[in-house]
Parts: C-alpha cells; sequence; structure tokens
C-alpha cells in the first residue's frame, strides 16, 4: 500500500500546520507529485462548523502543497437549496477537477449528479453525511453512534424516566436524520422517557434558544433536554434566563462558546451536568486525505466499507466532554473563540489504512514527517507546561490568524505528548491594559509568555519582572528591549525596504507618492517606516508629497486614498502597508483617475482577489505582496518550547537594535511574475486571510546552542 505517512501527532491537530520551508520532496514522492484540483461544494454558509471545515480543507491541501504535491482548491460555498448546490456540483465538473468533496445538503436529490461526476472518473466525497450515490464514498463520523452516545446519557441522567423536549436540527437534512433515529432509537429502550416536544431549531443558537423558550412557557415539568450541536448554547441560554424552580437535564456541545456558559452556569448550579459529544469539521479534511490516497493511485479496501449503503468508510467519534473531564477541556479550550468547535482529524496512515494493501513506494506527504525534532523534545519533557498570550489589538483578521496558529501549534505539542496548556489574554486595550494582561499572566503561574507588544518600551518593567521570575518571554511580531526578553520576529524593516525599493524601481526612482502608514509609535509601524524612508532617500527623485495613517485599517486606508486623490492631482505612487492595501486599491478603482498610480499591496486573499479583478480592467497594473506572516505567533511558541525542554539559545545568534532577536525568514513576496500560482492558491480563501508561514521545530532548535 502506498501511503502518505505523517506522525500520528496530526491525528488530534487543530489544524494541519502550514510550513513555507517543508523539506524537499523524496524520490517516491516525486511519483505523486500532481497537479491535482479538488473541487468543494458546501451548501449552507450559516453555520462556523461549516467555515470550520472549509478552512480544515484549505489547511490539510495547503499542507500537501507545502510537501511538494500540488493541490489546487476550488470552492463552491453559498447558502442555497438543492438545484442551487447541483449547480455547484456543474460548475467543479466544468472546472476539470479531479476530486469532490461534498457536505450534501439532500439524501438522494444530487445523487444522479454525483453519479455522473463519478462516472467521469472524478474522485467523489461525501463528508458530514452519508449519502447513497453510486461510485461515491461517504467520509463520515457514524452521525447515528454519535447521537446515541447524548441520548443515552440524557436517559441515564434521568434514571430511565422523565418529560424530554427534543429540538431537531434540519428537518430532512441527511446528518439530522441520521441523528434523530438514533436519538428515538435509544429513547425506545426507555419506556419511561416520555417525549412531550419534538421541534426544529435548525441548527441555530438564537432558533433553539426561542424554541426553549416557548418549551417553557408551555410545558412546566421538563426534566431533560435532547438537542444537538449549534442549538444547545441557546437552550441553555434559554433555561439560564428562565431559572426554572427545577432545571432540567441538558444534552450539549462540544463548543467553545458552551464550555464557557457551562462554567458560568456551574457557579450558579453547581450540580449542573451535561456532556459534548464532538462532531469534527475535520471531516471534510479527512475527506480530502482519503481523496488524495485515491489520485496518488491507491484503491479502497471494499471489506472496509459500512453504512446504510455499503458506501461508507467510517472515521472515529473523536470523544465527549462529560462532567469527569469538563475542568480539563474547559482549561484547553475556554478562551477559544465561542464559534469554535472542538474538532478531530485522521492522519493521512489513517486514510492510507482505508486502502487495499499492496507493495507500492511509500509517498511522503507532510513536513511532519520529515521534521522529527518534535517527536524528539517529547522525549526530553513532557510537561505540563502552561504558555500565556497577551494580546492588545483584536481589530485585525491578522492578530485572529496569529493566535489560531498559537493554539494550533501547542495542539501539536499536546498531541506528541508534551502537555501544554494555554491562557489567552487578548483585547483592544492600551498599555496599562496590556500591563494588566501580563499581570494576569504572571498571576496565573504560566511557564512562558508570547506577546504581541503594543509599545515599544512601556512593557519593559513588567516583562522584565516576569523574566526575572524564570518565566520564558517571548516577544513576536515587533521588537522590544527588554532585558531578559527574547524577539522572534520578521525584520520589519527589511520587510518594508522590499516593498519600497519595489515601488521606487517601478516609478525609475522619479515621482511623487504618498504614504500610508499604520498606527504611528507602534514598534512595528515604526521599524517599517524606518526601512521605507530610506530606500526613498535613496532615490533623489521620489517627493513625497502626503503622509497619513491608515491605522491598518481596510475602511480608514480606503478613505485616506480617496482625500489624496482629490487633493493631490498628480500622484504617481503610493506606499502602503499589510491591512490597508485592499481599500487603497478599492479608492483608485473607484476614482478611476486619467493616470492610475503605481501600488504597493499585500499578500492577503482579498488584495489577490481584487488584484486579479483590476487585471481584468487595467492589464498593465503591477503589484507587490510580501508576506507579513501571523505564523511568527507560532514561531515564538516553537522556541519558548526549547527553552521549557532545557534548551539554551546560542547568543550569537542574537542580532536586531537590542540585540535580543532571533529574525525568521521573511517568507516569500508575491510579484507579477508569480501572481498566477499564488491566486490559483489563494484565490479563493477567505478574503481575510493572510499569506502565511512558519519556521519547523528543526529551525527552532537551530536557535539553540
Amino acid at each position: 500500500m502506498r501511503k502518505l505517512h505523517l506522525l500520528s501527532v496530526l491525528a488530534i491537530v487543530l489544524s494541519s500546520v502550514f510550513f513555507f520551508n517543508a523539506a524537499q520532496p523524496t524520490q517516491a514522492q516525486s511519483e505523486c507529485t500532481g497537479p491535482f484540483t479538488i473541487g468543494v461544494s458546501n451548501s449552507f454558509v450559516g453555520s462556523e462548523w461549516r467555515t470550520q471545515m472549509i478552512q480544515n480543507i484549505e489547511n490539510v491541501v495547503a499542507e500537501f502543497n507545502a510537501a511538494g504535491i500540488e493541490v489546487n482548491l476550488v470552492i463552491e460555498s453559498a447558502d442555497t437549496d438543492v438545484a442551487g448546490q447541483q449547480q455547484q456540483i456543474q460548475n467543479l465538473v466544468n472546472r476539470g477537477v479531479d476530486a469532490i468533496i461534498i457536505n450534501p445538503g439532500d439524501q438522494a436529490a444530487l445523487n444522479f449528479d454525483l453519479e455522473e461526476a463519478a462516472a467521469q472518473g472524478i474522485v467523489v466525497i461525501a463528508v458530514d453525511q452519508e449519502i447513497g450515490a453510486q461510485g461515491v464514498y461517504n467520509v463520515v463520523i457514524d452521525q447515528t453512534e454519535w447521537a446515541r452516545i447524548s441520548a443515552r446519557w440524557l436517559a441515564e441522567k434521568l434514571n430511565g424516566e422523565g418529560d424530554i423536549v427534543v429540538i431537531e436540527g434540519f428537518v430532512g437534512h441527511p446528518a439530522n436524520e441520521a441523528r434523530m433515529a438514533g436519538a428515538l432509537e435509544v429513547f425506545a429502550q426507555y419506556p419511561g422517557i416520555n417525549i412531550v416536544g419534538r421541534e426544529s431549531g435548525g441548527w441555530d443558537q438564537a432558533t433553539g434558544q426561542q424554541v426553549m423558550s416557548d418549551f417553557l412557557a408551555s410545558l412546566p415539568n421538563i426534566d431533560g433536554v435532547w438537542t444537538q450541536d449549534g442549538m444547545a448554547f441557546g437552550v441553555l441560554t434559554a433555561i439560564r434566563t428562565a431559572n426554572p424552580a427545577s432545571w432540567p437535564v441538558v444534552s450539549g456541545e462540544a463548543r467553545a462558546g458552551y464550555l464557557q456558559l457551562w462554567h458560568d452556569v456551574l457557579a450558579e448550579q453547581p450540580d449542573f451536568s451535561s456532556i459534548g459529544v464532538v462532531n469534527p469539521p475535520g471531516v471534510g479534511a479527512d475527506g480530502v486525505r482519503v481523496a488524495m490516497e485515491i489520485l496518488c493511485g491507491n484503491t479502497v479496501d471494499e471489506s472496509q466499507l459500512q453504512g446504510p449503503f455499503g458506501n461508507t468508510l467510517y472515521v472515529p467519534i473523536p470523544y465527549a466532554v462529560t462532567d469527569e473531564d469538563f475542568a480539563s477541556y474547559y482549561q484547553q479550550f475556554g478562551s477559544f473563540p465561542a464559534s469554535y468547535t472542538l474538532d478531530g482529524f485522521i492522519t493521512q496512515e489513517q486514510a492510507a489504512a482505508f486502502m487495499v494493501e499492496d507493495d507500492g513506494p511509500v509517498i511522503s506527504g507532510s513536513a511532519f514527517a520529515q521534521n522529527p525534532r518534535v517527536a524528539e523534545l517529547a522525549g526530553m519533557c513532557s510537561g505540563p507546561f502552561t504558555i500565556g498570550v497577551s494580546n492588545s489589538f483584536v481589530g485585525s483578521e491578522w492578530r485572529t490568524q496569529m493566535i489560531q496558529n498559537i493554539e494550533n501549534v501547542v495542539a501539536e505539542f499536546n498531541a506528541a505528548g508534551i502537555e501544554v496548556n494555554l491562557v489567552i489574554e487578548s483585547a483592544d486595550t492600551d498599555v496599562a491594559g496590556q500591563q494588566q494582561q501580563i499581570q494576569n499572566l504572571v498571576n496565573r503561574g504560566v511557564d512562558a509568555i508570547i506577546i504581541n507588544p503594543g509599545d515599544q518600551a512601556a512593557l519593559n518593567f513588567d516583562l522584565e519582572e516576569a523574566a526575572a521570575q524564570g518565566i520564558v518571554v517571548i516577544a513576536v511580531d515587533q521588537e522590544i528591549g527588554a532585558q531578559g526578553v527574547y524577539n522572534v520576529v520578521i525584520d520589519q524593516t527589511e520587510w518594508a525596504r522590499i516593498s519600497a525599493r519595489w515601488l521606487a524601481e517601478k516609478l525609475n526612482g522619479e515621482g511623487d507618492i504618498v504614504v500610508i502608514e499604520g498606527f504611528v509609535g507602534h514598534p512595528a509601524n515604526e521599524a517599517r517606516m524606518a526601512g521605507a524612508l530610506e530606500v526613498f532617500a535613496q532615490y533623489p527623485g521620489i517627493n513625497i508629497v502626503g503622509r497619513e495613517s491608515g491605522g491598518w485599517d481596510q475602511a480608514t486606508g480606503q478613505q485616506v486614498m480617496s482625500d489624496f486623490l482629490a487633493s493631490l492631482p498628480n500622484i504617481d505612487g503610493v506606499w502602503t502597508q499589510d491591512g490597508m492595501a485592499f481599500g487603497v486599491l478599492t479608492a483608485i478603482r473607484t476614482a478611476n483617475p486619467a493616470s492610475w498610480p503605481v501600488v504597493s499591496g499585500e499578500a492577503r486573499a482579498g488584495y489577490l482577489q481584487l488584484w486579479h479583478d483590476v487585471l481584468a480592467e487595467q492589464p498593465d497594473f503591477s503589484s507587490i505582496g510580501v508576506v507579513n506572516p501571523p505564523g511568527v505567533g507560532a514561531d515564538g511558541v516553537r522556541v519558548a518550547m526549547e527553552i521549557l525542554c532545557g534548551n539554551t539559545v546560542d547568543e550569537s545568534q542574537l542580532q536586531g537594535p537590542f540585540g535580543n532577536t532571533l529574525y525568521v525568514p521573511i517568507p516569500y513576496a508575491v510579484t507579477d511574475e508569480d501572481f498566477a500560482s499564488y491566486y490559483q492558491q489563494f484565490g479563493s480563501f477567505p478574503a481575510s486571510y493572510t499569506l502565511d508561514g512558519f519556521i519547523t521545530q528543526e529551525q527552532a532548535a537551530a536557535f539553540m546552542e
């Protein structure tokens, strides 16, 4: 059997980590290098679960690309009906995809379209719910058993007797019908359980809350509630608001928001108990893994096919959160965004285990397979460690991605057997607020602090005190001079020089330009401005005729650019930073001046999408996007883990203005020459996604003595 080997740590990693510097493909890997195009059909976007599913798919595709297997992704995702999803399928077929990953909105109505696709040699994988189309494989958890778990829990909590209400998802949807079959099968085994109300909550929190409020108003003696993920938060909120004399027993959900509410309710109702069975959005990524096995020449082992249609590969239900282990799961996920669904994934080895055994060569499919350093660290230290994160600016998708990257790499260490707990302090705040964040983390007894500092000097005393207590302190994204603190950053000054040089050379060293900067006084902005101005000073013919702050905000950047265009009739060029370039280009496109200025851009998916659209109108348009990786947060964690596991930083490698910086590489820049390939790879990503880069654990280890 040819397998795309990954370390077993990936089994429960929250999201695959995309290394920009993955090791070179092995000789065997060259036998399956692509290119492949995978299409995704999703007919319901009103759910964060689906958003997470698609992000997981994007992550695993990025992993294959990073490992040298070229995989392009085409996503069809919209709230639509059967006819709309049939059109999605047809669109993907017309695009010439090699595989389709579909979350089907109907159990039978899509079969003809999917069978036609399969007949054309397209690998078709249904995820999340089972369908019976010929030639299609389902890669799912057993939704019926998933429902049985919480239904049994509820019935046993009630000692087999009581009046319960049932709040289900979309009636007729395959997953809902499978779940209802499982739950009703369990309740039928308990003659003393009476279902006195049953309504649909549409997998929506607000609807679930309203339905539960109506039940509480009309049914005075509800002993229990069985509901599904997507609604349990609303159900519990309704009960908490009504605060009946006797609370019903409630099945819950494995989402961060529900864990947070569960925690709050326990403070008021210490006897409250619940359950959250994980329904993993990771099945989307699991479907990609199985599809890649088939695309690389493997054959599904039909003896493993199960399910009502005989075409299902069941992946494990990861776990359930119960009273017994609630505290540990809350500690791990309680600070996550409320919409986050606790997740689970199969490894590529597990996907390969679904295939027929043969003697074909092994295909290496992940940077993890070529980087054993995490496993090596697991042999050196097991924890437990607590890492705190201090972030003082949440009005940026870049920061959201940074924190998600931190969460991902911490999950990787946990999966490898090194216990790492994460405490996140994240809020829009000033210096005093971030000082309080630092103090909160110190009081929590953290072993390390990863901080994105909002000021270059004002936090030094607090961080030096933390370092003096033996806490490993790592500043990411920008450099500070606190004693005992290490900076793990890209060189922001050089980052700015790259696009400034590009702009000056595009203008042949002459012209009137405007500069739109980030937050004045912020360390990263000041470093960038120093680099850009240094470059422009080398070109006497470049005149800066306007300079304003856009606050790293698209809307503000757009307004500033509009004002410049109105007051300065002859702008030859614009230099700006990430977070504002989309707004700047939008303002130029809207004004459509007789002569467009040359514009530096940004390495974000939304900017690539706009760049693509502008090229259709202005074929001579050119731009640049230098990657400013949110991955530096994860890089900081990797360096911190090396130190926590007993290694010492090699001081001969320290650089920067304060002599305490470990520079990680600037990953790459998108230019006219390679725009098409980056657009193909990232053009379908969410507009807010920042093209990213990470160091490996081996690179982190290379900073040590």
